[in-house]
Parts: structure tokens; sequence; C-alpha cells
């Protein structure tokens, strides 16, 4: 009789019998089997329903709770398996089968009733069955800071990106300098003031011996508009303009480092989380390989078996240290944002983030400051063709000059005053060319605003679905871990004592666990990341971030 190795009690903390899981096997086998087939299911969905979108129909009904049928159906093709629901425990998670009453005289079922029958697998109902989009993540506050809470962190760590950000202190000096091209445009409204020197002439050839009695002196000149036809007005508006588009780039900066700081520290969470899963992952293989050394140092004929384990633990290692790499290298991005300032990270495996209300963002998409911008450029371009159209036309200044040099008999010369009028009255059509030109550029960056409007609505719109099938994966990965850690379990039982399991199989439901478990984690911090993306979109992140202080 073989006398089992103390390191079994790792892998058997619950105290359960290897016969009582052996028994309860078949029913962690189908509910882990159908959960792998729904998430397979819900990648395909979510890619059919990416093509099949219209963009101004009303809010697709993947958000509602109502059951849809999976596009894969494999198990039509054979009667529903007997529930044995009151004969094993059921499995953390799932919901207990509903008893489906089977008469001829009873009418075709409605579609999601049809489903609920269909589903009525071993263990798993209808609604254990629905597209991963119609699961939405767990109802309430989870553990850990609250909303509010985190939004306060982000806050405090964009403010600290901001006071470093180059992009952030270039687009201020870009405004500082637009302030002083409107005061440039404003001083053309004053009297302009000209100041001349010239020396006394000197003659000489033929003549120059006639003594003139001209001398050197200095000439002043002051020209004031009198009527322009609104050049001078519509260069101070378009300035005014071009400032306006720079004070939105600032916002549009801030916005675009609030992103990217978030972002980043989601990054770094997630990785934090991996790296611990892989952590846990590289002792349970050593904990493996240290019991099989004990068993090879009695029985030599399982060699291969030790080989095969050091092989898993290697693996594992090597994953641990992708793991770390990606982790470094997350922090590394956010340090090059924030500089060597603290910033607090929740270590949770879930975050109190909910996805934001789609309608709400999309009516704030006009708000984003990149719109602002791109149609202050655009007003500032109009005014540049009216601008242009009005230097074409005759000019009115009012003139005043005085020169002290004195004329050939050395008599002072008088004040000046009069009025001019010049018109550039032909210059070979230049002057429409350019007229035409900057309407032309008002036009482009027209339909570039409009243009960049269509791709903010649906970025917010992908990122709303993103979040929701993301955060709803997750949770069917949460699900699926819970199997894999039976299984897991019951296949070491059924290997170490039953000799049933080959120790390949226990290793595979141990790198299956493992994958799980990263899942989860992966596709939960991408919705957070999705939910970031639409605030971001809707040019509110920093709104929403500030109204935590």
């Amino acid at each position: 009789m073989k006398t089992p190795h103390p390191s079994r009690s790792w892998f058997n903390r619950d105290g359960k019998s290897a016969l009582a899981r052996f028994n309860a096997l078949p029913n962690v086998l189908s509910a882990t089997a159908l959960l792998s087939i729904q998430l397979w299911s819900t990648t395909i969905q979510a890619q059919l329903l990416e093509f099949s979108r219209v963009p101004d129909a009303a809010p697709p009904a993947r958000f509602e709770s109502a059951p849809v049928e999976p596009l894969s159906t494999p198990q039509k093709a054979k009667p529903a398996t007997p529930s044995v629901a009151g004969k094993t425990a059921m499995s953390p998670g799932l919901i207990a089968p509903q008893s489906v009453a089977k008469s001829s005289n009873v009418p075709a079922p409605a579609p999601a009733q049809k489903l609920a029958a269909e589903a009525e697998i071993q263990g798993v109902s209808a609604l254990a069955t629905q597209s991963s989009w119609q699961r939405p993540g767990r109802a309430g506050r989870v553990a850990g800071p609250s909303e509010v809470e985190l939004r306060a962190m982000f806050y405090r760590a964009i403010q600290a990106a901001a006071e470093r950000s180059p992009q952030v202190q270039r687009a201020q000096a870009d405004y500082e300098a637009s302030l002083a091209d409107i005061d440039e445009a404003k001083g053309q409204r004053l009297p302009q003031i000209d100041l001349g020197s010239q020396a006394k002439t000197a003659r000489f050839g033929s003549g120059s011996d006639y003594d003139s009695a001209a001398t050197g002196g200095v000439s002043l000149n002051v020209t004031t508009p009198v009527y322009d036809w609104g050049r001078i007005r519509n260069t101070i508006k378009s300035r005014k303009y071009l400032s306006n588009a720079a004070s939105s780039s600032i916002e549009a900066e801030l916005e675009s480092t609030a992103y990217d700081v978030t972002s980043n520290m989601v990054e770094l969470g997630k990785q934090r989380l991996i790296v611990d899963i892989s952590q846990q992952f590289v002792q349970r293989m050593d904990e493996l390989v240290k019991m099989l050394a004990g068993i090879v140092a009695v029985d030599k004929g399982r060699v291969s078996e030790l080989t095969q384990a050091k092989a898993r633990l290697l693996q594992a290692q090597a994953a641990l240290d992708s793991a770390e790499s990606q982790a470094r290298d997350a922090e590394i991005k956010l340090r090059k944002r924030i500089g060597e300032r603290p910033v607090m990270i929740p270590s949770s495996a879930e975050w109190n983030i909910q996805p934001a209300n789609l309608e709400t963002l999309l009516a704030k998409v006009d708000d984003n400051p990149t719109i602002h911008m791109g149609k202050a450029q655009t007003q500032s371009a109009e005014m540049d063709a009216k601008v242009v159209r009005s230097s074409a036309l005759p000019q009115l200044n009012w003139v005043i000059s005085k020169n002290t040099a004195r004329d050939v008999l050395g008599r002072p010369q008088p004040w000046e005053t009069t009025v001019s009028v010049t018109w550039a009255a032909f210059r070979g059509g230049s002057t429409r060319a350019s007229e035409r030109a900057a309407l032309q550029r008002a036009e482009s960056s027209r339909q570039r605003t409009e243009e960049q409007r269509l791709d903010l609505e649906y970025q917010i719109r992908t990122a709303d679905h993103d979040a929701h099938t993301l955060l709803g994966r997750a949770d069917l990965y949460r699900d699926l871990t819970v199997e894999s850690d039976r299984i897991r379990q019951a296949f070491f039982d059924q290997w170490y004592h039953l000799g049933k399991r080959s120790l390949l199989d226990v290793l595979i439901a141990e790198n299956d666990h493992y994958n799980n478990r990263v899942g989860e984690v992966a596709q939960r911090f991408e919705g957070y990341k999705a939910i970031l993306r639409q605030y971001a979109g809707a040019g509110s992140l920093t709104g929403w971030l500030a109204t935590s202080e």
C-alpha cells in the first residue's frame, strides 16, 4: 500500500476524500466546458456585432438582461443530461436549474424559453449561458478604495504630471504668444509713427561747384488709419479665435496627459496582480517538484514525472519573469509622466469603477477641447479671408509729416497734413487667389473638425461596448476560475491517490487554472481602461476626476 507523501496536504486543504472528488468531477467538467464554450461564443458575437452595428440606431440590446441565444449550439445535437444537482454540491457562481415541463400539447416556446430549456444542463441554468455583455459585473461596492478615493488618487497623479509635462508647457507658451498677437493687431488701429534721418547731400561731378544751402535733418511721419473696410477689425477677430484655439489646446493636452497617466496606473496595477499570480503559480510548481523529488528517491521509475514537473516549473518561472518585465515597463512609463513622486495604486483584484452613461457622454462630445480648437481655427480662417478681401479695397489714411532739413534757400520746412488713399487696383489676380485659399483652408478645418467629432463619438461608443464586454468576460473568467480550481484539485487527488490520472493531466489543469486567473485580471483591467477612454473621448476625464476633490 502506497504511503501518501506529506506534501499532498497543500493540494487537499479542504479535507475531502479523493472518492468524493472523483464523483463530483462530471459536474465540474460539464460546467467548465460550458463556460469555456460561452467565452468563445462571446468573442464571436462581439466581432459580428462590430460589423453589424448601425450608427444612428437605438442603443443595441446587448446591455439588456433578456437572454440571447448563443452562436454556437453544440448541445442541440443531443438531449439534455438529467440534472444531478441534488446528488452533488452545486458549484459556486452557478444557478440551480429550473424544472422544464415537457409535453407534446405545450405550444412552441419563445426564443428565451427555448434557450432556457436547451440550456438545462447538469448544474447550469439558462442565465449562465447569456452573452458576456449581458452579464454585468458585480453590483455594489467591492473591497478596496471607493470610486471617490480612486478618482482622488488619479487626480493627484494628473496634477503631478501636468506640472512637468513638456506638452502642456508648450501649449501654454503658444497661448501666451496668441495673446501677444492680439495686442499686435490692436496696435494697428493707433497712429503709426515713423522717424527717419538724412545727412547733408554730397555733390560731385559737373555742376558740383554750385553751393546749395540744403542740409540734412530728421523726418517725422504719422499715419492714422481712417477707414479700411474692416481689415484691422477682422484681423483682431482672427487673432482672438486663434487665442481661443490655443486655450483649447491646453485643455486637450491636459486631457491627453490625464488619460496617459490613468491608463498607465491601471496597467501597472494589472501587471502587479499578474506578478502575484505568477509567483503563486511558481510556488505551486516548486512544491510539486519537491514532492516528486521525494517520491523519486524511493521509486526510480517515476523520474519522467519529475522531469515533466521541472519543465513546467521552468515555464512558470519564465512567465513570472515576463510579468515582472511588463510591470517594470509600466512603472517606467508612469515615472516618465509624474517623476519620482510617490503614487498610490490599489492592490485589490477589483476596483470600484463602473461604466459611464453612454448617452450622457455622447451629449458632451461637442464640448471636447479638440472640437473647440477645430471650430476656433475654422473661424480664424474665415476672418483671414475677410482680411484679404478688405485689403484689396481702397484704404483711407490721415498722414502728418515734418522734416527738420532746410531747403535750398536755408528755410525750415513746415508741418504737413493730408488725407491719402491707397488702392491695390490690380495685382494679377493674386488677391482673389489669396481669398479663395483662405476660404478653402476654413472649409478644410471645418471638415477636419467634423471628422474629429465623428471619431470621438464612435470612440465613446466603442469604449462603452468594450467596457461592458470586457467586464462581463472577466466575470465569466471568475466563474471559470472557480471550476478550474476544483478540477486541478480533483485531478491531483485522482493522480496521487487513485492513479486514474497522469501527471501531465495534473500539470495541464494547473496551467489552465493559472491562465484563467490571468485572463480574469487582464480582461477586468482592460475594461477599466475602456471606461477611462469613454471619459477621454468626451473630453471630461479631468473634470470627472476633479469632482473627487
